[in-house]
């Protein structure tokens, strides 16, 4: 499995929302014969090494058994959207390309990429998201060294933005990175650090603390911030992946990634914040970090019952270091086993979990032939399921359609 990720996260989304508004091509025509997808599921899927590469979304037959494959299966999307930025409810896909100043919505038909609209859009540089309702997305990111929001009614993709007010940027800081972000009882919970432009300065800034804006809705005002120093740099972009859930009871968790910031010392946190509250739960911290040889926690997704799990880099000054699953109880705040799968390859930014009727189905990039795995969270059984074949060379996401 090629690795073609190898710089540092905004790079890499400059430099390949650029390549592919320039409409890339690996030359494989697809095999000649597009058809619909019909599916429950879809992957999105990367053909070739950097630069060279190439973006689709396959169907996904079936989870458990067979191949999946972009012959006669696949939806080109490069030149159209960045590839691993793009989001999707019900069939629909939703993308923000800040370089080409356009917002759309999208969906797959007779094995096309198909716009159903798209709208002018310059005003952020997405990071984060959170649907409100079925038809309401709020979309988060920062521009010219604001935080900033959008709201999006997607049955027409109509918009209203504003600024965000967060906390003031620290010395050597020009910017904000939006993390996680959460809706419960009218409020939003965003999670927040700072971001910096002068790669120059060694050693580079690191976050002071970690942050999360309590904002009432649909106002978006800040009712209140939350500031914790035991750790750094919240989850996310989450438009790659998820970083945090809200479980059965209301409660919300999120996880803290410092090497996504720079941070070497820092460790991965899970915090909770119970239902009815706007404080972080006094009671509970979950260092993911003293449990697992300091790891970080990249992604993080909830399997049911209180447990989740937790796409796990090892440890080390990269955000590109193989990767593991880790199944945890974050109800007790309690480590529970790393998965026995193939080392997961290359960087963090993957959806790599889909949730289904108490089975967990994951991803894997490995280092020959991949697979989408089985854990079942009742009898912790792993099984092996669909295979990606001929040529495919990165599974980006992951995607329950229906």
């Amino acid at each position: 499995m090629n690795r073609f990720f190898s710089y540092p996260a905004k790079a890499i989304l400059i430099a390949l929302t650029a390549f592919t508004l320039n409409g890339c091509s690996n030359g494989d025509d697809n095999g000649g014969t597009p058809v619909q997808e019909e599916g429950k599921y879809s992957a999105i899927l990367c053909v070739g090494a950097w630069p060279n590469t190439a973006y689709y979304i396959a169907d996904v037959p079936s989870l458990t058994s067979g191949t999946i494959s972009i012959k006669g299966n696949g939806a080109e999307m490069t030149g159209k959207v960045y590839a691993q930025d793009i989001i999707q409810k019900d069939g629909f896909y939703y993308h923000a390309n800040f370089g080409s100043g356009r917002f759309g919505k999208y969906h797959v038909e007779k094995g096309a990429l198909v716009i159903d609209k798209e709208v002018p859009f310059t005003f952020l540089n997405w990071s984060s998201y959170v649907w409100v309702d079925d038809q309401t997305l709020v979309i988060f990111g920062d521009a010219e060294g604001e935080g900033r929001y959008a709201i999006v009614k997607v049955a027409d993709m109509t918009l209203t933005s504003g600024k965000l007010d967060l906390k003031a940027k620290p010395t050597g800081f020009t910017g904000y990175n939006i993390g996680f972000a959460e809706h419960r009882d009218g409020k939003l919970f965003v999670g927040y650090g700072y971001s910096f432009s002068d790669w120059s300065v060694k050693p580079l800034p690191v976050n002071p603390d970690f942050n999360v804006a309590v904002l009432s809705y649909p106002s978006m005002k800040t009712e209140s911030t939350i500031t914790d120093t035991r750790t750094t740099t919240p989850g996310g972009p989450i438009v790659y992946a998820p970083a945090s859930f809200k479980d059965e009871n209301g409660d919300i968790y999120f996880i803290s990634d410092p090497v996504a910031g720079y941070d070497y010392k820092s460790p991965s946190v899970v915090y909770r914040i119970k239902k009815g509250a706007t404080a972080l739960d006094p009671t509970y911290f979950f260092d993911l970090s003293a449990k697992t040889d300091n790891g970080m926690g990249a992604a993080m997704w909830y399997i049911g019952n209180g447990k989740a799990i937790v796409r796990t880099r090892i440890k080390g000054e990269s955000i590109d270091a193989d990767h593991s699953f880790s199944v945890i109880d974050v109800k007790a705040g309690a480590f529970i086993k790393k998965l026995d799968l193939p080392a997961d390859k290359g960087e963090r930014m993957v959806n790599a979990v889909v949730v289904e009727d108490g089975k967990a189905y994951i991803a894997v990039n490995a280092a020959d032939k991949d697979y989408i795995w089985e854990y079942d969270t009742a009898s912790e059984k792993l099984t092996k399921g669909a295979e990606f074949v001929d040529g495919i060379d990165y599974i980006l996401r992951l995607e329950k359609t229906k």
